[in-house]
């Protein structure tokens, strides 16, 4: 293995410690600040942040680019900070951390099965026992959860039941944005170094959310209020530092050192890091079914892009 391929694995290492920590800091953040607040007000945060790494790391701003390059990454930015991020937020509250995770890792295989479509790439055995595998782990972690909460019948269970319905909903949806998300910023990453596509990106984001907030929900000065909030503010600075920013830019930077089905496979075992978070922090049971999931998921997205 060379050194740049071991650089790559090594950020998209640390891509996924970053989701599962950010998973876990939104998730509790959730609980103080609705979700679209959240998302808004971390862009805020996360863009001029972004703008000094790309100063830092690229020596300049890309603002060369062609116009189908800017056009991709704006609408990756939108899909994937805006619409991904929000249904996520509240896969988080309603669904759990770990949990939602676990389905996102439906995104590298719908990632696999848009490739085939868009860029008539034939999936090989292997990829499509990756497929099977990985969604196969996704149901039997749903319906193990799923049977658990039917098997005790209360006001509050079934309230809680409703919850990880729009949980599961919002989680599936999120990942196949996702994989929409990464198609079009791939067409970029030959143009825009990683950490200025991720700089366009970020700015998409902030702008459809200044858009939403302004037009639709009428939020945006709600929104900019939660940036006062002290006691919170220092949990959604680093929220938004280790997801956006250093997470996101870390991912692209990998795929441009390493082979993508490595940096994918690397980046999806956010899941089976919260496991002991889950475990010792939250201190929630974990059923077989879920633990049992979670690792055939895992195992799925490795097998998939071996």
């Amino acid at each position: 293995m060379n050194s740049q391929q071991l650089l790559g694995q090594l950020l998209a290492l640390f891509t996924a410690t970053c989701w599962a920590g950010n998973s876990v800091t939104y998730r509790y953040l959730g609980s103080f600040i609705r979700s679209d607040s959240l998302a808004h007000a971390r862009m805020w945060i996360a863009f001029p942040a972004i703008l000094l790494l790309t100063i830092f790391t690229d020596g300049s701003l890309p603002l060369h680019a062609s116009a189908r390059t800017y056009a991709a990454l704006l609408s990756s930015g939108v899909i994937g900070y805006f619409i991904t991020d929000l249904l996520m937020f509240k896969a988080y509250i309603f669904l759990g951390a770990r949990e939602s995770l676990v389905i996102m890792t439906l995104s590298p295989v719908v990632s696999a099965v848009l490739s085939y479509f868009c860029f008539s790439q034939a999936l090989s055995v292997t990829e499509m026992s990756g497929i099977t595998l990985t969604i196969g782990g996704i149901i039997c972690m749903v319906l193990g959860e799923m049977a658990i909460h039917r098997k005790a019948p209360s006001a509050s269970s079934e309230e809680n039941g409703q919850n990880i319905k729009i949980g599961l909903a919002c989680a599936f949806l999120g990942a196949i944005l996702q994989s929409v998300s990464y198609i079009l910023a791939k067409y970029a990453l030959d143009d825009v170094p990683a950490v200025s596509s991720n700089l366009i990106r970020n700015f998409g984001g902030l702008i459809a959310f200044i858009v939403y907030s302004a037009f639709f929900s009428r939020h945006f000065f709600t929104d900019i209020k939660v940036l006062k909030n002290g006691k919170l503010f220092g949990l959604l600075a680093l929220a938004a530092i280790s997801g956006p920013v250093l997470g996101m830019s870390s991912q692209m930077f990998a795929l441009t050192l390493a082979p993508v089905g490595i940096v994918t496979a690397i980046s999806q075992i956010s899941p089976i890091l919260l496991l002991p978070v889950d475990k010792f922090v939250f201190h929630r049971t974990l059923s077989a079914a879920s633990v049992t999931g979670t690792i055939i998921s895992i195992a799925g997205v490795v097998l998939l892009f071996a």
